[in-house]
């Protein structure tokens, strides 16, 4: 399932959107998860939203806001102004304008008539994720750098002439593991399993946060992250050896608690079981959307991508996943340590160092010998 994006001719970080005039929202630096400032003056972007944790109170500092009003239009009656009054419509008549959602509320910030920017903020309360079959045996996150390894895939099915995207290529042939066409930036992880059992993998977070779970966040590519898993993996074949992948899990707006962390995560975050016997086998996280090495390190997508346009700082990005199956069954395949650099000298000449630095000790013992013979007959 694909949210609503931006396309050709809207950009995010600041860029004007074509259509209206109006700059796209970023983050302000004081933004957290129960506290943003949306700024009318600046607009949003593809798809703000705001999810909170059950029990939490956003709250909510309007500027540049002054003669707009603030609708909920799911009439939920959960907002409050700063007096603690329950409001459902409300002018702002001064900025900052600061008011509260204490759960789920669709709010339009509009003006009468004709207010340039129409503010859409869905503040949403996260569900508790059900959980997996089994034990969770590993947590482990894996991150792409912008200097990330790619593969490709349905190259064949990208139509150059399309204003959007193509049609999605199907990871060996699997409906629920759907892929833009194009270039895809990898990281891998090595496991073992021990027991013949159904296993879970799911990813409960992303870095960095994203448009769908914070407002004024820009699209990244990790906010639509893709999970496999090989018996072997091969970047030149990613349709062999598959034997579980996902791209969108069922359920929106989840959260996990693991390890006393609590982690919010969308339905574009991948969620899947697969049978495993005994065996090494390989985790692979890549994105739904498509990216080449060149544009991944730039911050950009590839010209056929449905989300084409939209731009990033280059970063790391990463995601937090859970193992679960048969308790102890799953371990981490850790790499060998890098071997020793090589200092240019072959065997024969460095046995030979070693045979003369073996004579020199030999020969300095002998001298050490002598002169303590020599102090003692001068003493005697």
């Amino acid at each position: 399932m694909r949210k609503p994006v931006l396309f050709a001719g809207a950009t995010i970080l600041g860029l004007v959107l074509a259509s209206t005039g109006a700059t796209v929202a970023t983050a302000a630096p004081g933004d957290t998860r129960t506290s943003i400032t949306v700024d009318c003056a600046v607009g949003e972007g593809s798809n703000d939203n705001q999810v909170i944790l059950p029990g939490e109170t956003l709250t909510i500092t309007l500027l540049n806001c002054i003669g707009a009003t603030v609708n909920d239009d799911d009439a939920t009656g959960n907002l409050y102004d700063a007096g603690a009054t329950q409001l459902d419509t409300f002018p702002v008549t001064t900025s900052p304008y600061v008011f509260t959602s204490q759960g789920e509320s669709d709010l339009e910030v509009y003006d009468d008539p004709g207010f340039t920017y129409d503010l859409d903020i869905d503040v949403e309360v996260a569900t508790l994720a059900p959980t997996p079959t089994g034990v969770l045996n590993i947590t482990n996150r894996l991150t792409l750098p912008p200097s990330a390894s790619s593969f490709t895939i349905g190259l064949d099915l990208i139509d150059f002439d399309a204003d959007t995207f193509s049609d999605d290529a199907f990871l060996d042939g699997n409906v629920d593991c759907r892929l833009e066409p194009g270039y895809h930036p990898y990281q891998t992880m090595q496991i073992t399993i021990s027991e013949d059992g159904d296993y879970a993998f799911r990813v409960i977070n992303v870095t960095p946060v994203d448009e769908d779970i914070q407002w004024g966040e820009p699209y990244y590519p990790s906010q639509d992250f893709f999970l496999a898993v090989y018996t072997t993996f091969d970047p030149s074949n990613p349709n062999a050896n598959v034997v579980g992948c996902n791209d969108d899990r069922p359920d929106d707006n989840i959260y996990v608690e693991n390890g006393g962390e609590f982690y919010i995560s969308d339905d574009q975050t991948p969620e899947f079981v697969a049978t495993l016997a005994p065996g090494t086998y390989t985790l692979v996280l890549t994105t739904y959307r498509t990216t080449s090495p060149s544009e991944f390190a730039a911050g950009g997508f590839s010209p056929w991508s449905g989300v084409f346009g939209n731009t990033w700082t280059p970063q790391d990005m990463s995601g937090l996943f859970e193992l679960w199956g048969p308790e102890g069954s799953i371990e981490v395949v850790v790499a060998a340590a890098p071997a020793l650099a090589d200092t240019g000298r072959d065997d024969q000449n460095a046995g030979v160092g070693v045979a003369l630095g073996v004579l020199a000790l030999l020969l300095g013992s002998v001298a050490l010998i002598a002169t303590a013979r020599t102090r003692r007959r001068a003493t005697s």
